[in-house]
């Protein structure tokens, strides 16, 4: 319960994956050009928050930020996936990623242990779409091999290939109307945790959409500009190694087996981003699982994919694009 196992050889895939990200990279944006994201490039929009911690919550969960009731200033960005800018119409996964600011105490980045922000990175899915990195590192080589060694690949992966149509597939009508997981385990006090964000009002798809290559936005900036919106923010805590693993990304943990709590809620008020300026301060920032307290640090071996390839790749966005590489 709780508890990490690195198998062998892990850190050489991760470094394959890495490498082979950024030769990407350096191909798709060339000199001279401005470099985005590699994953969730696109920002539907970013919104000021404030992350309030319940009251009252029972001792296993105050742990980290959820040790005490407190209001938070936050940032909140809204995104699609993939690895280019694509029209709002093309199915895709898309993202919520929290930075909460103001938080006191180390953080699990060595090179920002001082930092005061925090980040919750989500997805509109439960699960991520491998178990393991070798697992991971095996469907990316795939799909750099071409879309005939892709399909092969995801014949003799189904559930691989089922989660994939999950993510693409989650219907997507407002980023401010999805609720959002965070598909894999972090640490809370000597357990291990999931969090999601859910939004207060039942969302209610309008019997009319106009779907645009912007509509999203349009559907964020309209409703934000019109009234305040409330998130939930719930935690479920591992109750069953093998039912809610650590080490296997792709297994959902299932609400019956480990139910979600709110611990705390995040208030969107009403605010104008007709502008645009929310996306150019998005484009600035970097958000990564590891900005985390100690004590909430992301566990499992996707969560340590992530920590080399996050950090990679945003210190070569920023510099090529002449931007300091700091935290709020």
């Amino acid at each position: 319960m709780g508890q990490e196992r690195v198998l062998p050889g892990e850190g050489e895939l991760i470094q394959h994956f890495v490498d082979e990200t950024m030769a990407r990279m350096r191909t798709q944006y060339p000199e001279g050009s401005e470099v985005r994201r590699d994953a969730h490039p696109k920002t539907h929009g970013m919104v000021k928050a404030r992350f309030e911690v319940a009251d009252g919550l029972p001792a296993e969960l105050r742990h980290g930020i959820f040790a005490a009731p407190k209001a938070y200033d936050a940032l909140v960005r809204f995104s699609a996936s993939g690895t280019e800018i694509s029209a709002d119409t093309v199915q895709q996964a898309h993202g919520m990623a929290v930075k909460v600011l103001g938080v006191e105490g180390p953080k699990a980045l060595a090179d920002e242990r001082d930092a005061t922000t925090q980040d919750f990175v989500m997805i509109n899915y439960p699960t991520f779409l491998s178990r393991t990195v070798a697992d991971y590192e095996a469907f990316h080589s795939a799909r750099v091999g071409g879309l005939a060694q892709t399909e092969i690949f995801l014949k003799m992966n189904l559930p691989v290939l089922r989660a994939i149509e999950g993510l693409n597939g989650s219907p997507m009508w407002n980023p401010l109307q999805s609720r959002y997981w965070s598909q894999t385990p972090y640490r809370l006090g000597d357990r291990a945790m999931k969090f999601s964000a859910r939004p207060v009002v039942t969302p209610v798809k309008p019997a009319d959409i106009r779907k645009g290559p912007e509509y999203l936005r349009q559907a964020m900036v309209k409703q934000v500009g019109a009234e305040e919106v409330v998130f939930e923010f719930l935690v479920q805590l591992q109750a069953d190694p093998v039912k809610t693993p650590v080490e296997d990304a792709l297994t959902e943990w299932k609400e019956t087996d480990a139910p979600f709590v709110r611990v705390a809620t995040l208030r969107i008020p009403k605010q104008d981003l007709s502008s645009g300026e929310d996306l150019k301060v998005a484009e600035n920032l970097s958000f990564t699982p590891w900005h985390a307290l100690e004590e909430q640090r992301p566990l499992g071996g996707i969560n340590r994919a992530r920590k080399v390839a996050y950090e990679a790749i945003s210190k070569y966005r920023h510099e090529r694009n002449g931007v300091p590489r700091v935290e709020p």
